[in-house]
């Protein structure tokens, strides 16, 4: 089973069944689309400055080939890692691109497919069971470590008079 990240966007006055109808659901899976096409697959999910930054990496090469003669090998190897990279973190991509524009992290919905998953997705937010809790903005204060041994190491508990 695959997990699907929900986001929704940003409060425009719109009542909330439209909010939810908006949600876009990001797979948190390989980009096979990214892997195989890297620069296509980033102006097709508009990805404006990920798209330069790949246009001038391979303009880079372009000329260190010109000028000192790189391998065709050292080339592949280039793109190929590229393509890997973009494959595994591309839809990571996407949501960041996404909470760029004001958009909220709404679920995290387990499912077979996009239709089960926008199927439970809508079930459980017309439902109103979705609601994650709202992170702030964390105050110097709060964030302020208190004096004295804390009663946690990491996951396990001290181990006191051991």
């Amino acid at each position: 089973m695959a997990f699907y990240t929900v986001m929704t966007p940003p409060p425009d006055g719109s009542d909330r069944r439209e909010e939810i109808e908006r949600a876009r659901l990001v797979p948190e899976r390989f980009a096979w689309g990214a892997f195989l096409f890297t620069g296509l697959w980033l102006l097709g999910k508009r990805l404006w400055l990920a798209t330069l930054l790949f246009v001038l990496v391979w303009g880079l090469l372009i000329w260190l080939n010109s000028r000192f003669g790189l391998h065709a090998s050292a080339l592949s190897l280039i793109y190929w890692s590229i393509a890997l990279f973009l494959g595994i973190e591309g839809h990571n991509l996407v949501l960041r691109k996404l909470t760029r524009q004001g958009w909220r992290l709404t679920d995290v919905v387990e499912a077979r497919n996009l239709a089960e998953a926008e199927r439970r997705y809508f079930e459980r937010a017309l439902a109103g069971e979705t609601t994650l809790p709202r992170v702030e903005a964390a105050t110097p204060a709060a964030a302020a470590r208190p004096s004295g041994p804390l009663p946690i190491i990491g996951l396990f508990p001290e181990a006191r008079g051991r």
